[in-house]
């Protein structure tokens, strides 16, 4: 049997209260910045400019809670269009840093929900993203017990300590991967169906196979993976990416890793040609996730605050004192955001792709690169050819391994993929995708 992917509280929500949901967004993720510090230096990091300064108060909490049930009752675009639950969503920075913010929050919202009788006090959850170096704290561990039954707390460690520690740093340049790691087999003691997400850079590309396989061994189930989106990428990264995929493929299907393990850099429905007709925008960052800093000012996202961008200026769309998009400068800037289509910001080459499925970006990331979030970032281009040229071996290899008759085309065009792999293994490539069952 083929591991399936656990469904996240968003998906889970849809699948158990369909009659809820209708057309509507069921599940809204509020993101709050509870700080801008780090206690980390990690070499990918989108946040470049870490302040020590800003942390949220509570006086700001309890307003952005407040004006978070008043939007709602308004039916405003602050909790979407009757999102039927909602994620408390904390990120930083090092979230951790502000634990006792964190749970005047919880504590603040969930008063507030009873006394309201609100449909959020029974459908919340709190999601925690964190590097995991302060797992240990007696007041994070207190946290983690108060809260477990709700608690999703996603600690990131970037597979084995070589990959880890080449891009997760503390400000001496010392590696985290030690402390991060009794972390993380701490926090799947607590909850086994814990999931990572393992950031892939130029600088730690070559460890992949050896990372995966080192996380699944200490008990990991489901990883989640991706590539940067930022500049860097080169032709000899995907030759590097397509290499380490194809023998992370031979060892899990020749294991039957498969039956127990996922990893989203294996992806069935990568690949394809995208429908004319499927113009949305795809990045979520465009108005459809809210990030609220320390001083109570609305973000389309997070990325979209001013110690996350290098060169260009915040884009706002509201404040906790007056709402969302009142002012006419906020107005503006949701009709900006929410205008960009699929169309609109890729060229003919990108809207036309033959392996479009799978290829994302970020609306924010394009904005600070270029001035605008309606123009596509395709730094990831060359690296997304080698994963769907990679996913092309895996999937027909694993089909013909379970004596499947499904198979994976190859649909990246051959001069694309010889700029990666030789024509000798594209043949091969070809042969796998014909094969009828029983084949070599």
């Amino acid at each position: 049997m083929i591991q399936k992917y656990l469904p996240n509280y968003q998906d889970a929500f849809h699948q158990m209260y369909p009659e809820k949901c209708g057309t509507d967004i069921a599940v809204k993720v509020i993101t709050f910045v509870v700080t801008e510090q780090c206690n980390l230096r990690c070499t990918y990091c989108y946040e470049y400019k870490k302040n020590e300064d800003r942390p949220m108060t509570k006086d700001i909490a309890r307003q952005t809670i407040d004006t978070l049930f008043n939007e709602d009752m308004k039916g405003n675009n602050i909790s979407g269009t009757n999102a039927q639950a909602i994620v408390l969503d904390f990120i930083g920075g090092e979230p951790l840093l502000e634990i006792e913010l964190m749970e005047y929050i919880v504590d603040y919202f969930r008063y507030k929900a009873l006394k309201l009788n609100h449909r959020w006090a029974l459908h919340h959850m709190i999601s925690i993203s964190t590097n995991g170096t302060l797992y240990f704290e007696p007041d994070v561990q207190a946290f983690i017990k108060k809260y477990q039954e709700r608690l999703s707390l996603s600690i990131t460690i970037d597979g084995n300590k070589e990959l880890h520690d080449k891009c997760r740093l503390f400000p001496n340049g010392a590696g985290s991967y030690d402390i991060v790691e009794k972390a993380f087999l701490a926090e799947l003691k607590r909850f086994p169906y814990a999931s990572t997400k393992l950031t892939l850079a130029p600088e730690n590309i070559s460890y992949l196979k050896e990372a995966i396989l080192h996380l699944f061994s200490i008990g990991v189930i489901s990883i989640f993976s991706n590539c940067i989106f930022e500049e860097g990428w080169n032709v000899s990264h995907a030759k590097i990416f397509y290499h380490e995929l194809k023998e992370l493929a031979d060892y899990m299907i020749s294991t039957k890793l498969y039956t127990k393990h996922t990893c989203t850099l294996f992806d069935p429905d990568i690949g394809y040609a995208m429908s004319p007709e499927d113009n949305q925008n795809w990045c979520g960052g465009t108005g459809k996730m809210l990030a609220i800093d320390g001083e109570g000012i609305i973000y389309p996202c997070l990325r979209y605050m001013k110690f996350c961008l290098e060169k260009e200026e915040p884009i706002t769309i509201g404040d906790i004192v007056s709402g969302i998009g009142e002012s006419e400068e906020q107005k503006k800037n949701l009709e900006c955001l929410k205008c960009i289509t699929r169309r609109s910001q890729s060229t003919d080459e990108c809207f036309n792709c033959p392996i479009a499925t799978g290829c994302a970006w970020c609306s924010a990331y394009n904005y600070d690169k270029f001035g605008t979030a309606n123009k596509r970032a395709t730094y990831i281009c060359i690296m997304h050819k080698a994963r769907v040229l990679a996913n092309v071996y895996y999937w027909n290899k694993l089909y013909r391994n379970e004596g499947l008759e499904e198979r994976f085309p190859v649909n990246v065009p051959k001069e694309w993929a010889l700029e990666i792999i030789s024509e000798e293994e594209y043949n091969m490539l070809l042969n796998l995708s014909k094969e009828t069952e029983g084949g070599n």
